[in-house]
């Protein structure tokens, strides 16, 4: 049995022992330089791990031995699902594991846009001390709008609720009971849109939801709202993000995630003032990176015990 891990996943030595005992490991600590790289990585692998590289239909199928892809990370739309079952090859992910860092860094985002820290660190730096040109607004009273109302979504809800926001959200499925516990009201996406101070998504990358806040949606956005993206960054519309910021109908973005990541070096996101971003780190914590290491090779594990668990697809 051969185990690949294919880039950069965090292991720590007793993660390194526990594979050993499972098979003969080969563990890759840079991300492939392409996609025939990636080939070459997985080929006469049984069992590969993934935490960043895109397992394409092409390059699964390159893969003639393959049984599993661990994906060491919530999401599962780093492999190509449907080559995956074709093939009777099992997909795993690790959900929930940074449910407390994602939470935790998203208002720390939104903190930092409404509080517009990024320019008022620059200030200081400069040697400036003018506090007139950095006003901020407060939390208390604004309404937070919620597009994905999982564990996430919920922790985000329980953090703002203690700063007195009003709380919306939109889900196609409806956690009553959770949101009366926080007193979030679910609304359509438009409502949700039109009566937020700040918007904060945190929906998985499903073809549903790809580009799902757009021209259209940003037009809908109250003059001067905040934008968070912790999720996935093809969930919004990069383009008309841009343009939104440009012409102040939004005062701000703080995003973690890109459309292409690592964006291209003349993103013009970076031209902007009015953005506060972050290398996709929100799950970037010590208990986070630990918790999901011990969950995937746990997948591992329970799939060559005939017991899998956390498939991508399962209802």
């Amino acid at each position: 049995m051969k185990i690949v891990v294919v880039d950069h996943v965090y292991l720590e030595e007793q993660h390194v022992a526990r594979l050993r005992k499972l098979g003969e490991l080969e563990i890759f600590g840079d991300p492939p330089s392409s996609d025939d790289e990636l080939k070459r990585r997985i080929r006469g692998s049984d069992i590969v791990i993934v935490g960043w590289s895109h397992l394409t239909g092409d390059i699964i199928n390159s893969a003639t031995s393959l049984k599993m892809i661990a994906i060491w990370a919530t999401s599962c739309h780093y492999a190509d699902l449907e080559a995956a079952k074709e093939r009777g090859i099992m997909v795993t992910h690790v959900p929930a594991y940074s449910t407390e860092s994602v939470a935790e860094h998203a208002f720390a985002l939104l903190l930092a846009a409404a509080r517009r820290l990024r320019t008022a660190d620059e200030h200081v730096r400069k040697g400036e001390f003018d506090w007139r040109p950095l006003g901020g607004v407060e939390l208390a009273g604004k309404t937070l709008g919620l597009v994905g109302t999982g564990a996430i979504g919920f922790r985000v809800a329980e953090i703002a609720k203690a700063f007195k926001m009003r709380l919306l959200g939109f889900d196609k499925v409806h956690n009553m009971k959770r949101a009366e516990q926080v007193g979030l009201q679910f609304v359509d996406l438009q409502t949700l849109l039109k009566e937020s101070d700040i918007i904060s998504a945190h929906v998985t990358l499903t073809p549903e939801t790809t580009g799902m806040i757009g021209k259209n949606e940003i037009s809908l956005m109250k003059k001067g709202a905040i934008l968070i993206n912790t999720s996935q960054g093809k969930v919004v519309d990069e383009k008309a993000l841009v343009d939104a910021l440009r012409s102040n109908k939004l005062s701000y973005a703080g995003l973690d995630v890109f459309a292409e990541e690592p964006p291209a070096h003349d993103n013009p996101l970076f031209d902007l003032a009015n953005t506060v971003l972050s290398p996709h780190i929100g799950f970037h914590t010590a208990e986070a990176k630990v918790r999901c290491t011990d969950i995937c090779i746990e997948n591992v594990e329970r799939f060559l015990a005939g017991q899998p668990q956390n498939m991508c697809g399962a209802s």
